[in-house]
């Protein structure tokens, strides 16, 4: 777009922070529309759409009868993915900003991989909360499913005695059994929407269960696909059931949409991806108790055993025959 630093900082502060309309009752703020990006390039129909989807009179809205100390604190935590995501786009946005204008366009690690993991972060959070209150409400609902979203598993001790155990299930399973029982939606885990959102679960377990052998970079475009593709995980279900799995979605979604202009590619990388490693030519940290002393052994011990100079011979450790 041509923006200096300072226009590019006001762009960015305009998509979080956008001017009211002035209507008949004065400022007023409405909700974002789904864009049209969603038709165009993923033939997703968010017709169904209306302001107010989720407004106080909406059928998708609920009331509790009764007191419930537990499912105050789901209620209370509801508005959480909201704010992760929308943290998360932040982010984003302040990554633009500091890479703005410079001349060197790649750099050792500093927000992409911290982007992409809160948004993962954001997502899970979504699918915690939102199946610890589908399990609460559900008028019946089968044990085996409820253990599986929740992530408990009831098992018989030694003693006799039913304990309820921590059983982790993968991110994905949880959120297909989520639509599958909450929102009656079986949704085609082979489709493009699909897979996207596996690619970046994939690109973001790279980085969290370090796959050294790759010492994987992100791009920014990179970056800003794989956020897509996670609220297409949530987006291409509401288009088939209907109704939007969780209030504002189309909002968050536009506001990614708004800094995809913004964009200078750049790219985070390890400080020593691609360097080709002699590896008897370097030391490196290895603090480990019972460490191989031949194969592995201190810069002293491996000076000593150096052959000397001109001689042919390695000088001997003391205690060495």
């Amino acid at each position: 777009m041509g923006l200096d630093a300072d226009e590019l900082r006001e762009e960015i502060y305009s998509i979080f922070h956008p001017e009211p309309v002035v209507g008949s009752e004065g400022e007023e703020w409405y909700e974002r529309l789904p864009d049209e990006r969603l038709r165009k390039e993923y033939s997703l129909d968010a017709s169904y759409w209306r302001e107010f989807e989720y407004g106080s009179t909406s059928a998708l809205m609920r009331r509790a009868t009764k007191s419930d100390q537990e499912t105050a604190s789901i209620v209370r935590a509801q508005q959480v993915p909201r704010e992760l995501f929308m943290g998360t786009l932040r982010l984003f946005g302040d990554s633009l900003l500091a890479y703005h204008g410079e001349s060197e366009r790649s750099g050792p690690y500093r927000f992409y991989p911290g982007i992409l993991v809160s948004a993962w972060a954001s997502f899970e959070a979504f699918v915690r909360i939102y199946s610890e209150l589908f399990v609460k409400s559900a008028k019946e609902l089968p044990t085996p499913a409820a253990e599986a979203l929740l992530e408990k598993a009831q098992v018989v001790d030694d003693q006799g005695k039913v304990q309820t155990k921590f059983s982790p299930r993968p991110l994905l399973h949880r959120y297909w059994w989520l639509l599958k029982f909450g929102y009656g939606c079986e949704y085609d885990r082979g489709s493009r929407i699909w897979q996207l959102g596996k690619a970046a679960i994939d690109k973001r377990n790279e980085l969290v269960h370090y796959k050294f052998s790759e010492m994987p970079s992100l791009k920014t475009t990179e970056l800003w696909q794989h956020l897509e593709a996670i609220f297409l995980l949530l987006i291409g279900p509401s288009c088939q059931i209907r109704k939007t799995v969780f209030p504002d979605l189309y909002g968050l979604y536009g506001t990614l949409i708004d800094l995809r202009p913004l964009i200078e590619e750049f790219e985070e990388a390890p400080l020593l991806k691609g360097f080709a490693l002699d590896l008897d030519s370097v030391i490196f940290p290895c603090p480990f108790d019972n460490v191989n002393e031949t194969d592995f052994p201190t810069f002293s011990r491996h000076l000593e055993r150096k052959p000397l100079r001109g001689s042919g011979v390695a000088s001997k450790t003391p205690g060495e025959a």
